[in-house]
């Protein structure tokens, strides 16, 4: 009896403590921040990713605000359970006086016919997907890094990773210069920082050969009569200038900017031409990267790279149209199946998630609507016993409530898709 008494008595303690005991921080990298609804989804190591709100009381240390923050940015937030942030650090790993150089500087070495050395720090795999261009890559984790440093040490030494919260490019300075390296640079922005500014990437063809697939939109820009001789195999055809000629369209119109047949801004699009410096391939980088769609990259070497490689190509198999079909994230759900779940709506419930505004131009018929920052102080209005599907208008506050309900027990799946919604409730996946 007196251990059970003990064991009340604890609980009761716990509950009746101020919040502050309640009160949790977490460290990792931002996945996907929704400033509509004043959340922020975080990669945590070593366990599901976190869903934590910030308000007009968050303090902001080491950035500007929300607005100086993005993905993959590292950050540490203190919140108490229910309530928003109560302050978010933003992780930055400084180097020495003297070292740094922005992307004007960063241009400026790639363009100005002098010497050079650029090393991607980040791991393998990421720096394949997508690098700046004429760098090679040397994580400094690897035993081999040292070996793949260039000879001379008195040249041109840049290093560059993931952006400002990413440790490699500092790590990678600090053992150039122990070795004797008496010109390093270091370009903090990193991948984030040119990928913003909207200039080129280049993927490497290994790594594109092994996405042949229609979960990455291959894109040949030449001319398609040209095209059509010899060109990568599933690659679809759209010359430069019609890229062009879509950009004036969308202004005319005053329409949102889309490339035909991939709505969703975040796939994986790879242009090439016969080289990565032909001006088509730029031409076309430019304006789709103007529209939106940042995945977007060149294929280091263009076709006559890809054919010294040995890679495949095919002949007079050239689409006109683009297929794309994007790869289901862990949680999401296909949109044929979320159309077939909603009219039947067998042992599920459709929960809207976007914000009041929105939902006042036309929201699902019987759905329940919770918008995301209020979805903590609601699961009284969700059944276990059910299936959630939750949707937004883009997946990304979606995603963020599956995690959320996901954590609490739920059986939930989400909508990753863009999603128009009518007055009458009539909706398009698109």
């Amino acid at each position: 009896m007196r251990l059970k008494h003990l064991v009340i008595m604890a609980i009761t303690a716990l509950l009746m403590a101020p919040a502050t005991l309640l009160a949790d921080t977490v460290k990792g990298r931002i996945m996907e921040i929704s400033r509509l609804a004043s959340t922020i989804q975080i990669n945590v190591p070593n366990q599901d990713p976190v869903v934590v709100r910030f308000g007009p009381e968050t303090r902001f240390v080491d950035t500007t605000g929300i607005d100086d923050l993005t993905a993959p940015d590292l950050i540490e937030v203190e919140f108490e359970l229910g309530q928003p942030a109560t302050q978010i650090t933003k992780i930055v790993f400084g180097l020495p006086p003297g070292i740094e150089i922005d992307v004007q500087q960063m241009l400026g070495i790639l363009t100005g016919g002098q010497p050079y050395a650029l090393i991607d720090t980040r791991p393998r795999r990421p720096y394949l997907q997508g690098h700046i261009p004429s760098a090679s890559q040397a994580f400094p984790k690897d035993e081999d890094f040292t070996s793949k440093l260039p000879e001379d040490k008195d040249g041109l030494l840049v290093f560059y990773c993931g952006g400002p919260t990413c440790p490699y490019t500092a790590e990678a300075v600090g053992i150039a210069q122990n070795l004797g390296y008496t010109n390093v640079k270091g370009f903090q922005a990193g991948h984030p920082g040119w990928q913003k500014a909207e200039l080129p990437l280049h993927a490497e063809p290994q790594w594109v050969a092994e996405n042949l697939d229609d979960a990455h939109v291959i894109i040949d820009t030449r001319n398609p009569v040209i095209s059509a001789q010899r060109h990568l195999p599933g690659a679809a055809t759209m010359p430069a200038a019609n890229f062009e000629a879509l950009t004036q369209q969308f202004i005319r119109d005053q329409t949102i900017a889309e490339l035909p047949g991939v709505a969703d801004q975040r796939a994986p699009i790879i242009l090439y031409s016969d080289t990565h410096a032909s001006r088509d391939v730029l031409v076309a980088f430019r304006e789709l990267r103007s529209w939106g769609y940042r995945n977007t990259t060149i294929l280091k070497g263009g076709l006559e790279g890809w054919t010294s490689a040995g890679l495949p190509v095919e002949s007079n198999q050239l689409a006109n149209t683009i297929r794309y079909v994007k790869k289901l994230a862990q949680g999401a759900i296909a949109p044929e199946e979320f159309v077939a779940l909603e009219k039947s709506r067998d042992g599920v419930i459709l929960l809207d998630v976007r914000s009041d505004q929105e939902v006042a131009t036309g929201t699902i018929p019987d759905s329940v609507h919770i918008p995301l920052e209020q979805v903590e102080a609601n699961l009284d209005r969700l059944d276990k016993d059910k299936e959630i599907l939750a949707y937004c208008a883009n997946g990304i506050r979606a995603e963020m409530v599956y995690r959320a309900l996901k954590g609490q027990g739920f059986k939930v799946r989400y909508l990753n898709e863009n999603l128009e919604i009518a007055e009458n409730g009539s909706f398009r996946i698109l």
